[in-house]
């Protein structure tokens, strides 16, 4: 029975789902950043807005910042002589006829100061520049990191408010199908199960909305903590997704320097290979003694006073205590070296694995977005028209619903891979693209 003939109500019914259909929305092409009346006040309509505030707000950052200031701190002092030494010798003491302590026939006043043997005093400002670069490679790692954490949660939350529209969309859809699908019924045109199947998939589109309502909720807060905000302070719910850089720029030599050159834990491991080294220099400088030198003034009782000089040096016969630091040096040395080549090969399958996994997304969303998603809203035109018509049954309308949900929910997953594999290659290279 064709439903045209009973008036207008089937005609706007359809006309608005074929309408949905045929001039997509936000749930389609996200292109729409306005926020509206209740996000006054909210931030987050960029990425770029979020990674600006976390520099100066995130509480950790804050930490390891001072903790490297600490430690450029220590590099000052860390060459530095040892305090000298003020001694006083009092010599010949006399006894009265108590036997006690009267006077002193000598008293004898000296200062003395210690003298590290050549290049020790250097090698000691190169491990503490070495340990203030480490420092400086951690912050610069951790900075990464939560660079990386913040797009990666607000690509998740721009995720979600996408599916959140489709879900949307699809809900409207599928309460203008059960109205026609009871058209159909009152008329005898249709079964009670077609009715059943539409409300059943309408109830279960309104149970995924309350999970990704949730979903968002638990996202906003995750990105809150990271802002050093209130779990419930507001952040936009419209959210713009970065662009992604062309694919040419994603050369995987042209990463790799800039890797090499800026990833932070290269720079941390650099730094321990270079402290490591310097304690070695110094373990061997160990063998040679400190000197030190003195002056002094001589009172002696009825005499004139007079001056002193002189000279001591350490007798470094604990051979085997320097060969034991000479030992535990020289492994860490090549401990450190070892590490570092390992984090760079490590970093570099990283890096490879990022480039072809963005890759991959951005093929997978251009073929789902050019060819799928067409094909998929044409279907499902179609099955509405026939349905409409009297033809079919309501099912056949619930499928073509399915693959578009279907290929709808993958460019989106697409499109959240792609975010999140360009935070993992800004993270390996230190830097933005």
């Amino acid at each position: 029975m064709n439903m045209l003939s009973h008036g207008k109500t089937g005609i706007s019914l359809v006309s608005g789902m074929l309408l949905a259909l045929a001039i997509p929305g936000q749930v389609y092409a996200g292109e729409s950043h306005h926020a509206t009346h209740s996000e006054y006040g909210a931030i987050g309509a960029s990425v770029e807005e979020l990674l600006a505030i976390v520099r100066t707000m995130n509480p950790d950052l804050a930490a390891m910042a001072l903790e490297a200031e600490a430690a450029a701190a220590r590099v000052k002092g860390s060459d530095a002589l040892p305090d000298p030494k003020f001694k006083v010798t009092i010599e010949d003491i006399a006894k009265n006829s108590s036997g006690l302590p009267s006077r002193a026939s000598v008293a004898k006043f000296t200062v003395q100061q210690e003298f590290p043997w050549w290049g020790k005093r250097g090698l000691k400002r190169q491990v503490a520049e070495a340990d203030h670069h480490k420092a400086e490679g951690e912050l610069a790692a951790w900075t990464a990191e939560l660079l990386s954490r913040v797009k990666t949660v607000y690509a998740e939350y721009h995720q979600v408010h996408l599916s959140m529209e489709q879900n949307e969309e699809l809900i409207d859809i599928l309460r203008t199908l059960v109205q026609i699908a009871q058209a159909r019924y009152a008329q005898g045109a249709a079964w009670q199960n077609e009715v059943t199947a539409a409300e059943l998939e309408r109830s279960g589109l309104t149970v995924e909305r309350v999970r990704l309502g949730n979903e968002r909720k638990k996202l906003k807060a995750r990105l809150n903590a990271l802002l050093n905000r209130a779990p419930e302070a507001p952040i936009v719910e419209q959210p713009r997704l970065r662009p992604i850089p062309a694919a040419a720029t994603l050369d995987f030599e042209r990463l790799m320097t800039r890797l090499l050159e800026a990833n932070p834990q290269l720079t941390r491991d650099r730094a321990i290979l270079t402290a490591a080294q310097s304690s070695r220099a110094l373990a061997v400088r160990e063998w040679f003694p400190d000197v030190g030198v003195g002056m002094g003034v001589v009172n002696r009782r009825d005499e004139p006073n007079s001056f002193e000089a002189m000279v001591e040096m350490n007798i470094p016969i604990q051979w085997e205590l320097r060969r034991a630091r000479e030992n535990e040096t020289a492994a860490m040395e090549q401990a450190s070296r070892s590490r570092l080549e390992a984090e760079r090969t490590r970093l570099a399958a990283e890096l490879q694995e990022a480039l072809l996994a963005l890759q991959s997304a951005r093929e997978v969303e251009q073929i789902t977005k050019e060819s799928l998603l067409p094909q998929a809203r044409i279907a499902l035109q179609s099955a509405i028209r026939n349905y409409e018509n009297g033809g079919g049954e309501s099912t056949q309308v619930l499928d073509a619903i399915q693959r578009l949900k279907k290929y709808r929910l993958e460019q989106i997953k697409a499109q959240y891979e792609q975010q999140m594999r360009l935070a993992d290659i800004e993270r390996l290279i230190g830097g933005e693209l």
